[in-house]
């Protein structure tokens, strides 16, 4: 995956944000599946918190606002262009969603627009949040 830039106010880029692994979706205001995808998105934000995701949503700045509330309030929202989104992510259709490696490599990639999906999507990165066993 490419060190895209993701914020436009922020020197910040993709790699920036990634240590162990990083999840990424990406959904747009203006795509039907993507409604239920957000409920979904979000249902995944609150029962595991501690996954490292980030949603980029295709949309213009009032819309995102709006977008916004659709989501638990810890959700790393960013808003992104088409272009962004279809040219550097590659990203065809929406809802969807890579899973990455410390060094930005793709390793899982899943529909997002339903929980069961976000789980395999997550399920190579859960080793990070399993608890360390203690010798006796």
């Amino acid at each position: 995956m490419p060190n895209i830039p993701i914020s436009k106010n922020e020197n910040l880029k993709l790699y920036d944000l990634i240590d162990d692994y990083l999840l990424v979706a990406a959904l747009s205001t203006s795509c039907a599946p993507c409604l239920p995808a957000m409920e979904a998105l979000d249902a995944f934000i609150q029962k595991y918190p501690y996954y490292k995701l980030i949603i980029f949503v295709v949309t213009d700045e009032q819309k995102f606002e709006l977008a916004k509330m659709a989501f638990h309030e810890s959700a790393n929202l960013y808003i992104a262009t088409e272009e962004l989104v279809m040219e550097q992510l590659k990203i065809k259709a929406y809802p969807w969603a890579y899973g990455l490696n410390s060094k930005g490599q793709i390793i899982t990639i899943a529909h997002a627009g339903r929980f069961e999906f976000l789980e395999q999507l997550a399920a190579p990165f859960r080793r990070f949040h399993e608890p360390i066993a203690v010798a006796d």
